[in-house]
């Protein structure tokens, strides 16, 4: 589903024209291969068909030359929707380093379980006010999701570091293994408030799908989704701000590595 609105402040009216282009260009070029090739196939029957070889070799060239446009139009397709499939995850890659908000959801409709997506078009058909309640517990554990991902990965490549550093075994190494250990401290509390706020996410979740399931409201949602939302607004620019230190880490390691 291509997203014609700017949900974002991330996406850019030119990044939706793109999207629009290569949705188009993937729609058309099947249409295209079939079409042309059997056009010119008419118009040449039409043209010099009046005895029956010039008609048969005409006829037998145009569905062999069909047949090749239409595998030609297919690969064309298939390449438009790869980079199409792309694009859409680079623009999610670049909401999400943000933080996910609920206004940018369907951005992320593929990450949502089906039960998810299934809640969210109904409340969003009966009741606004609670999908937008919906689409934010959903955005908070989405963005903590990938937040703990992140996370998991800069952890191996930190305790990875870590460990080459020992092996060096040099003053100077030691010293930035010292530093690594504080890095390592910030990323996994990072990720332990990361998997607090999926916890926390989940239950508001639950507790609306509940609300939902029985045609009522959540009094006190507004309250609890602006405490969750405080706690995740952070999390990106936290995790973000450990990856930068941590590449300032990488080019002293290549000192020291360079003095070993």
């Amino acid at each position: 589903m291509l997203i014609d609105t700017l949900a974002s402040p991330d996406i850019t009216k030119r990044d939706l024209v793109r999207g629009r282009r290569l949705l188009t260009a993937a729609i058309g070029a099947p249409i295209a291969g079939l079409s042309i090739p059997l056009i010119l196939t008419f118009v040449l029957t039409f043209l010099f068909g009046a005895n029956p070889p010039a008609a048969i070799t005409i006829f037998f060239f145009g569905m062999i030359g069909t047949a090749l446009a239409t595998l030609v139009g297919l690969f064309f397709m298939t390449f438009f929707l790869i980079r199409r499939s792309k694009w859409r995850r680079d623009l999610r890659e670049r909401i999400a380093a943000r933080g996910i908000t609920s206004r940018e959801i369907d951005w992320f409709r593929a990450e949502l379980q089906p039960k998810e997506k299934k809640t969210l078009d109904g409340l969003r058909r009966s009741d606004e006010l609670l999908a937008d309640t919906y689409a934010d517990y959903l955005a908070s554990k989405l963005t903590a999701t990938r937040i703990t991902r992140s996370a998991r990965r800069e952890l191996s490549l930190m305790k990875r570091r870590q460990q080459k550093l020992r092996q060096l075994g040099t003053e100077g190494a030691r010293s930035l293994q010292a530093e690594i250990d504080d890095d390592i401290a910030k990323v996994i509390d990072i990720q332990t408030r990361a998997k607090d706020a999926i916890a926390e996410a989940q239950t508001g979740i639950e507790r609306v799908e509940a609300a939902f399931a029985r045609g009522g409201t959540l009094a006190d949602s507004d309250v609890t989704l602006k405490k969750l939302s405080a706690r995740t607004a952070d999390l990106p620019h936290a995790l973000e701000k450990a990856r930068l230190t941590d590449e300032i880490r990488r080019e002293l390691e290549k000192d020291v590595d360079g003095e070993g």
